[in-house]
């Protein structure tokens, strides 16, 4: 599908903003004890390796949406997959999409239930997210960016209450800095889970025909991705250091508990997790709404239409059974890192195989 390069553009700014707050999501509160338990001390290094592993796919798809500016992946694929191979991409790609929102959105709703609404039905703060995702509206790309832009702000704003965290750290968490007798499965297998944990910005690959300055997309995505990017692993090194291997495995959501022990000089606010938990809401929203935007935009391009809104709607009920699958939060994280390891060889694979698709077959996007 072809789309117009003079209405409802984005710049490459927003499109950073974008990478950035999609990035932060969900798992962030999960996300130091995952890589902790895997990996024990050696949680720093092996949580950068699986950052540049994720860079690869952010550079795939910018170069593709590069190579074909008029085209989302969607359209790439068809192009230089053919029709039938091309559709059947991106059908995965949208039912990819699906698993994994209804599984995030049900690890939301779990937090939340937890944190803040312990006696409110995990099924109300389910549907009540999707919802507000369908309403955003999907017809405007640049409204979607606006959103993401407004938000991250806020999302940042942990970073700066972590800062107070800093005199309870103690370096010797830290040691030895490649674990104790770690095998380079090992290790690997802890890269690779970091890297699925944050390859969640594919929604980039829905943006390429709305950015009106894409030359400079390349320098911008770098900033957006080194964000979002290194603002996880300053969380994993601030839960590491303060809590330490031992100490993390008996947090759930080590994060939130890691806002409790937070004081702020004149006692101004008496409820830092509140603050966290709220702001960490809005990373969920954004992030679950680049995934809304996948499938929405998504399916309309496999069915050539720009239904937006019926389809927003008609994707409430099944990303709501989907989140409903899974019987507790062992089991989201169980099914989650195997569905979102599955999706980042997806995610890293496909772009990288249609871009020397392309150069061989030496297509040109269209202009």
């Amino acid at each position: 599908m072809k789309h117009s390069k003079h209405t409802d553009l984005i710049s490459s700014i927003q499109f950073a903003g974008i990478i950035a707050s999609t990035i932060i999501g969900v798992t962030l509160l999960a996300l130091p004890r995952i890589i902790v338990a895997e990996v024990g001390e050696a949680a720093i290094i092996v949580s950068i390796t699986g950052l540049m592993i994720s860079f690869i796919s952010l550079m795939a798809l910018i170069l593709l949406g590069k190579k074909y500016p008029n085209h989302t992946i969607m359209g790439c694929n068809r192009m230089l997959l053919g029709k039938f191979i091309g559709t059947f991409f991106n059908c995965l790609i949208v039912i990819l999409a699906i698993i994994i929102m209804g599984f995030e959105v049900r690890e939301f709703a779990e937090v939340l239930a937890n944190g803040l609404l312990p006696n409110t039905p995990i099924e109300i703060s389910i549907i009540l997210m999707i919802i507000v995702c369908a309403l955003a509206g999907f017809h405007n790309v640049s409204t979607f960016a606006y959103i993401h832009f407004f938000y991250l702000p806020f999302i940042l704003t942990p970073v700066i209450l972590f800062f107070l965290a800093f005199e309870d750290i103690k370096v010797y968490h830290f040691l030895p800095i490649l674990g104790h007798n770690l095998s380079f499965k090992e290790f690997m297998h802890g890269a690779l889970n970091m890297a699925s944990a944050i390859t969640n910005f594919y929604v980039i690959a829905m943006l390429s025909p709305y950015i009106k300055d894409y030359n400079k997309s390349l320098k911008h995505g770098i900033w957006g991705f080194f964000l979002g990017g290194a603002t996880i692993i300053y969380t994993i090194v601030v839960s590491l250091g303060v809590f330490g291997v031992v100490e993390l495995h008996k947090f759930y959501w080590p994060v939130l508990s890691l806002s409790r022990i937070i004081e702020i000089p004149g006692e101004v606010l008496s409820r830092v997790d509140a603050i966290v938990l709220i702001n960490w809401i809005f990373a969920v929203f954004t992030t679950l709404l680049s995934y809304y935007f996948v499938i929405v935009r998504g399916t309309a391009e496999i069915f050539r239409t720009d239904k937006y809104h019926f389809i927003a709607t008609l994707m409430v009920p099944v990303v709501f059974i989907v989140a409903l699958v899974p019987n507790n939060i062992y089991e989201i994280y169980r099914y989650g890192i195997k569905v979102a390891g599955f999706a980042m060889i997806l995610y890293i694979i496909l772009p990288i195989s249609l871009f020397i698709i392309g150069r061989i077959r030496k297509k040109v996007g269209m202009q």
